[in-house]
């Protein structure tokens, strides 16, 4: 664990997939078989390493190195079924969840920020019994510009009244962590459910 005082902060916002939830397995599952549909394969370190970004993104990502996606769209919407059909089985990381209830205990605000779709955001807030620890939730449909950008951080820290130098980030990608530096918001980097660094805004 990170030597940081969480209670510094007036509001804490959470990445989703790879940082709360132990989601990312099944989200690469989905991944490497949409794309054997579409005749080829991919590291799955890829999809580890582009956490946070949209799947829209991504399959633009892919489009855009020569891969045969057929309509992006479709291709997006594919993923997501797959995901989705193994919703159920997306587990908590209990360390972080641990800090989230730490907070909402004390009184601190606490919000969602993550690339994936409002609707997988709010299953996952609903069948893991969070809607009482989460004040705003912030998906890939709530902001035009994904991260690395900064607008996810930043509309999550606007819900919840805040500035953004008065919220901590919990991030596990290097897309997330360089989203909130670019918000010019502290972050911590999360590692299998652990808190690994610390990154304060300059």
């Amino acid at each position: 664990m990170v030597n940081v005082d969480f209670s510094a902060y007036k509001g804490l916002i959470f990445d989703l997939d790879g940082t709360l939830i132990d989601s990312m397995p099944w989200h690469t599952k989905a991944w490497q078989q949409v794309c054997a549909e579409h005749g080829f394969s991919i590291d799955p370190d890829l999809i580890y390493k582009l956490g946070g970004m949209a799947s829209r993104g991504i399959v633009q990502l892919f489009k855009d190195e020569g891969k045969n996606v057929g309509d992006i769209d479709e291709f997006t919407n594919r993923k997501i079924e797959l995901y989705r059909q193994n919703i159920d089985k997306v587990q908590l990381f209990e360390p972080i969840f641990q800090i989230l209830k730490d907070a909402k205990a004390r009184g601190q605000k606490c919000a969602i920020g993550t690339g994936t779709q409002r609707i997988n955001a709010e299953d996952i807030v609903k069948k893991r019994h969070l809607t009482a620890l989460i004040d705003a939730i912030v998906s890939s449909d709530d902001v035009k510009k994904h991260k690395p950008n900064p607008d996810t951080f930043l509309k999550a820290a606007e819900l919840m009244g805040f500035k953004p130098e008065e919220c901590l980030v919990f991030d596990d990608g290097p897309v997330g962590l360089a989203a909130a530096r670019a918000g010019h918001m502290d972050c911590v980097e999360v590692l299998n459910g652990e808190c690994i660094n610390f990154f304060k805004n300059a």
